[in-house]
């Protein structure tokens, strides 16, 4: 409706502004502008801290005054956003100041690009609180910038004057790792106090904290350094906590320092206002703080988000609950998963959140100073409770299994100052139960960010490998953590049947990360919290509450997805931290080692399987061709070395027929191109870079982003018809009770007549018995790829014999003969297995398999338990029992300091395994079998003797004219150690 009051009663105000001339507009807009500019701008320039102009550019100083201005000349909220046009740079403004504030902006910023930078400012009179984000990967600084030179050698100039204790070299190599814009706006003895922080976190590898109040000016500064962590999470996290605990931060600085290693070390420092009582360095709340900003980093989110949900935040407890809820589940889950998943576990721990952080307290009291003398106490009356009081079974069930789990914890690393993650050393009955009844001698469990990690031993000295599983969504990642335990214990079992020819017995680690967790980081603080409870800690330290009570060493070597790299830094942590044996700490070292995918160690005892399982079905490889068919791709260990040595020893004899692994499959039943696929192992690539055209007609490729590819892939065992299908990578359970008929073409027609496992628990035990009696001639993976922790044990006696330089002189001889007694060790199985199997045809070989390996392995025990009762005079014979075990080189190199330098425990374990394994390889598995562990003891030692009486009568045919001693030679060195000892006494 029009307007028709008089020209004159309308205000001007009110006229619209489009009737107004520019000029007017203008005019009005700069007077109110120079009004709150002339207001603003004195004020901002005299309460900003002088931090803030030394670190922000002019242009983002320009850009935040004018934001400032304009919401003040329009009688606007001071509280706005600022950013630029390609989003790297983020400013959040506030008039106001709350603790809590800064992680609310923290979370707002995005996520898809790293965090360079941030910087908080806060005006002295608290009107005004600036934060700063500087996103996005830049450029790194010219090193050779003629102004970046002159600045450092002007502070190197400056700091050396006052420093002494530090070099030139040195100051200039950390300099070299500042950014320009940090060498400009750092003052010289605040590069001096972070040079000396990085050089300790980079040495040490773990966070640092540090509290220093400054009364004068009213605040107090809290410092924190972590190394090789995501920046942004880094702050994120800190700044949430520090908000949760009411801490006010009214600045705050982030910046980073790239090592040129690999590893960048980030320095947070936060200034806390002093509102109140100034945060005092020993009081029990600086303490807490302390203690939970060191941890916080390396924390689990989903441990977090629980203990947010918890009646008390405390970071200890929540973290004992979801460990220990993790451990119970692989208990409980057993009986029924649905029941007892980690959702439900967690849920009732919040349902009783009052008794769950009783149950945690009852934890830290077990093992905080000398122990709870009240322990036992506690324990009964809490169980009692939670008969009595808890209705629900499952409930009552997962309650009451957190309390036992409390009592079969025997050892921690909860009160180790610099942890990384959290270790048990549990008794190994806590998780007997069907599929387990054999009891491990040891099982460690470990939590830390983003995984679950069980290591499992089945003899005091025990060797194998540590693989980390990274599932490829949640869906498998939830699968996965149901059968964790089992995985683990299933690999250490069969270790353990593996493991018959070397000292140690059988382990093996299990590393489940999360599908976005970093897998180097995972593997490091899995490594490293072992080895808390392995090295003894300093002693200023508290002593460490121990249950156990026994001191003890783990072996691990390399398995899926353990990079050089990590390799490197475990031996190296290792060394750092103290480890009596560094060197034997990991295996499958870059230099000083055997690297198993470098040399082939575990294909070349394959092969031999392999070979001797062709023979005895009338297949002589060397002469005629056969067709194959593999898991696992040419980018592995197993399989890429498996393809090379194929063509090496048998040429185009071996037709491939198809190989499928994580990304895919090809196939072709003419043969897939020997060359395409040498290339894919040289440049370790998967079957999803195979060059199509290298197919022939009836060939093709198929990867799992195709339709089909993943069903393609997932029953290319199946479908293909081969004489020989070799598994050498891929999920333990492949093959099944449940889905085992599906490798047979019709009943009594396997899709091939020969399994050699190349890789571990692929097919389950039943499937393998239910193959067999199909006629599948099935080596079973204890057997098969038996040589590559026999190889793994050669280079860690080494490396108790050598220090690496002296051991890199001798390594291109010493792998040879490792190679040599790999292949020979493989040939006395496959050779004394296919012995028994003809004897004994009702037997399958998986069975003898296991048969072989109780036999030695019982031997081997009893054997080391007699040890010390031998006589003075077969102690000559048990040192030429080591010397025989060790490659040549070695014993010619060391010589009589063998004995010296290997532990006497494992050379006890060289003397019995080596013995065992003798006797039972050349008389067969019947020998021991019938007889008690005193009898066996007995027995192997008279063998010992009656050896080397027919070695002596060997000798002396040599030295005869007899025109058949060779002959005579062998069939007595073959059979006359029996026949010597049932016609002898003794």
């Amino acid at each position: 409706m029009p307007d028709t009051r008089p020209a004159e009663s309308i205000s001007k105000n009110s006229v619209p502004l489009a009737k107004t001339g520019t000029a007017t507009i203008v005019s009005d807009l700069l007077i109110d502008l120079q009004q709150a500019a002339e207001d603003i701008v004195p004020r901002f320039l005299s309460k900003m801290p002088e931090a803030y102009f030394l670190n922000t550019d002019q242009t983002i100083r320009l850009s935040h005054i004018k934001a400032i201005i304009a919401a003040e000349a329009g009688g606007l909220s001071q509280t706005m956003t600022l950013r630029d046009e390609d989003g790297n740079h983020y400013t959040f403004i506030s008039d106001t100041s709350y603790p809590g504030q800064l992680s609310e902006f923290v979370r707002r910023l995005p996520r898809e690009k790293p965090l360079d930078s941030a910087k908080v400012y806060t005006a002295t009179d608290s009107s005004l609180v600036l934060d700063v984000f500087d996103f996005g990967n830049h450029e790194p600084d010219d090193i050779n910038n003629p102004d970046r030179i002159s600045k450092v050698a002007h502070l190197c100039e400056t700091i050396l004057k006052d420093e002494s204790q530090f070099s030139e070299d040195r100051l200039n190599g950390f300099l070299k790792t500042c950014s320009y814009d940090y060498l400009l706006r750092t003052p010289p003895a605040q590069i001096c106090k972070q040079l000396r922080i990085v050089e300790r976190i980079s040495n040490q590898g773990n966070s640092f904290v540090q509290l220093k109040n400054h009364p004068k000016d009213s605040f107090t500064t809290i410092s924190i350094g972590v190394n090789n962590v995501d920046r942004r999470l880094l702050f994120e996290r800190m700044t949430l906590y520090l908000g949760h605990r009411a801490v006010d931060i009214q600045g705050a600085y982030l910046d980073s320092f790239d090592q040129g290693n690999g590893e960048i070390v980030s320095l947070l420092k936060f200034m806390i206002a002093c509102t109140g009582k100034a945060l005092q360095p020993y009081s029990g709340f600086w303490e807490q703080l302390e203690t939970d900003l060191k941890r916080l980093i390396y924390l689990d989110e989903t441990l977090l988000e629980f203990a947010a949900q918890m009646p008390v935040f405390n970071v200890l407890h929540a973290e004992i609950l979801t460990a220990l809820s993790h451990l119970i589940h692989q208990k409980l889950v057993r009986r029924e998963p649905l029941i007892f998943s980690r959702e439900r576990i967690s849920r009732t721990l919040l349902r009783y959140n009052q008794i769950a952080l009783e149950l945690a307290e009852l934890f830290v009291s077990r093992f905080k100073k000398q122990g709870d003398p009240e322990f036992e106490k506690k324990f009964e009356a809490l169980a009692e409770y939670l008969c009595r009081d808890v209705d629900n079974q499952a409930e009552r069930d997962i309650l009451h299994t957190l309390l036992q789990a409390i009592k079969a914890t025997l050892r921690t690393n909860l009160f180790e100052p610099d942890r990384f993650a959290l270790v048990l050393r549990i008794d190994p009955d806590f998780l007997k139960g069907a599929g387990r009844e054999e009891s491990p001698f040891g099982v460690f469990y470990v939590y830390g960010r983003g995984f679950d990690g069980f290591h499992v031993r089945f003899r005091d000295i025990s060797r194998g490998g540590v693989r980390i599983v990274r599932p490829l969504g949640q869906e498998q990642y939830a699968l996965e953590t149901e059968r964790l335990y089992d995985e683990v214990y299933g690999l250490a079992h069969a270790q353990q049947l593996k493991n018959k020819d070397i000292p140690e017995g059988g382990s093996k680690g299990v590393i489940l990360a999360r599908p976005d967790a970093n897998m180097e980081r995972v593997g490091r603080y899995y490594a490293d919290a072992l080895l808390d409870l392995l090295v003894t800690p300093p002693q200023d330290e508290v002593p460490r509450v121990d249950y156990y009570g026994q001191d003890e060493l783990l072996y691990l070597g390399p398995d899926e997805n353990i990079s050089n790299r990590l390799i490197t830094w475990v031996v190296d942590r290792a060394r750092q931290r103290g480890h009596p044996m560094p060197g034997a700490f990991m295996s499958s070292k870059p230099g000083a080692g055997i690297n198993h995918k470098a040399y082939g160690v575990t294909s070349e005892g394959v092969t031999v399987f392999l070979e001797a399982a062709l023979r005895a079905r009338g297949i002589d490889p060397r002469q005629q061709t056969f067709t194959l068919k593999m898991a696992g791709g040419p980018d592995g260990d197993v399989a890429g070395n498996e393809i090379k040595i194929l063509y090496r020893e048998y040429g185009d004899n071996a037709r491939i027929l198809g190989i499928a692994d994580g990304s895919g499959c090809i196939e072709d039943p003419e043969g897939l191109d020997s060359g395409e696929l040498l290339r894919l192992v040289e440049a370790e690539l998967p079957v999803s870079d195979f060059d199509p055209h290298s197919l022939g007609e009836s060939g093709r490729l198929l990867t799992i982003d195709e339709p089909g590819g993943i069903q393609a892939r997932n029953t290319l065992h199946n479908r293909l018809i081969t004489d020989v299908f070799i598994p050498a990578g891929g999920r333990p359970r492949t093959v099944s009770s449940e889905n085992w008929q599906n490798f047979m073409k019709e009943p009594s027609v396997p899709s091939s007549r020969i399994i050699v496992e190349g890789a571990n628990l692929y097919i389950t035990p039943e499937a393998r018995e239910q193959l067999s009696r199909q006629g599948v001639m099935v080596i079973k993976d204890s057997s098969a790829n038996k040589c590559g922790v026999i190889c793994s044990s050669f280079e860690i006696v080494a490396s108790m014999l050598l220090d690496e330089s002296d051991f890199l002189k001798i390594k291109d001889q010493f792998v040879q003969q490792v190679l040599e007694k790999l292949r020979k060790l493989a040939a006395l199985e496959a050779r004394i297995l296919l012995r028994e199997q003809r004897h004994k045809p009702d037997a399958t070989l998986p069975k003898l398999s296991v048969r072989l390996s109780h036999a030695i392995n019982r031997a081997t025990d009893a054997i080391t338990h007699a040890i010390d009762t031998l006589k003075d005079s077969d102690h000559q014979l048990t040192r030429q029992l080591v010397r025989d075990h060790l490659p040549a080189v070695l014993s010619e190199l060391v010589g009589k300091h063998i004995f010296e330098r290997i532990p006497a425990a494992y050379l006890t374990r060289i003397i019995a395994s080596g013995l065992a394994s003798r006797i039972v390889y050349r008389e067969g598995l019947d020998w021991f079998e019938q007889m008690s562990d005193e009898a066996i003891a007995d027995s192997a030692i008279r063998y010992l003797r009656a050896e080397h009486t027919v070695q002596q009568l060997v000798g002396q045919i040599h030295q005869t004219a007899m025109p058949d001693k060779k002959q005579i030679a062998d069939l007595l060195t073959e059979g006359g150690v029996a026949a010597f000892l049932r016609n002898t006494s003794d």
